[in-house]
């Protein structure tokens, strides 16, 4: 009978040590994620560029962070900033993004997260993605969005219009609204008492 307790002390320990194992409930450790990407051909801090059109600057492009790949012809942007000009080189519209990427050879920019378009006379337009063509001057979008006029709203799935969001189309699924407001007293009507 000496035996017994000896194997009953053993077991108990390891059945302790089990249940101290299950309740650990710390997460896995997980390797930290290398901040600049390998494949990068070069990194840029504080990236301004503008784009050009007929010898008119149409955009500034400001980015916290560029990573430039397939030769320079494709640039990966964080923290995105474009400013649209109009043809007289005054500031129109601003468009922020959390991520973006720049298409150098077809001057294309599309904005990725949270993208935003404000206009100086006080339109807005957010998406989770737009698209700045500069070859034809448009924004475009095949996703959600919405546009604020004042007090008009309009939503919808997928759009087109230019930088300023002058001339909205709606792909698919508009849908808005406006303040109604009193319709003007007709003419020759006004001031009359029956």
């Amino acid at each position: 009978m000496p035996h017994r307790p000896s194997r009953f002390v053993g077991v108990a320990i390891f059945a302790t040590a089990l249940a101290a194992a299950c309740q650990d409930t710390k997460p896995p450790t997980l390797p930290a994620r290398s901040a600049i990407p390998d494949s990068a051909d070069q990194v840029m801090f504080g990236l301004r560029h503008f784009v050009w059109s007929g010898g008119l600057r149409r955009a500034q492009l400001v980015s916290d962070t560029a990573f430039f790949y397939d030769q320079m012809n494709r640039i990966e942007l964080r923290n995105v900033r474009t400013i649209f000009y109009t043809v007289n080189g005054d500031s129109n519209g601003v468009m922020t993004a959390q991520r973006g990427s720049f298409d150098v050879r077809n001057q294309r920019l599309e904005g990725r997260g949270d993208v935003k378009i404000s206009t100086v006379d006080g339109r807005r337009l957010s998406s989770p993605q737009l698209v700045y063509e500069r070859l034809s001057n448009q924004v475009t979008s095949d996703t959600s969005f919405t546009f604020t006029d004042g007090k008009k709203t309009m939503s919808g799935i997928g759009l087109r219009t230019d930088p300023q969001l002058r001339n909205l189309q709606v792909l698919r699924g508009a849908s808005g609204s406006a303040p109604v407001g009193t319709p003007p007293a007709r003419a020759g009507r006004a001031g009359r008492s029956r």
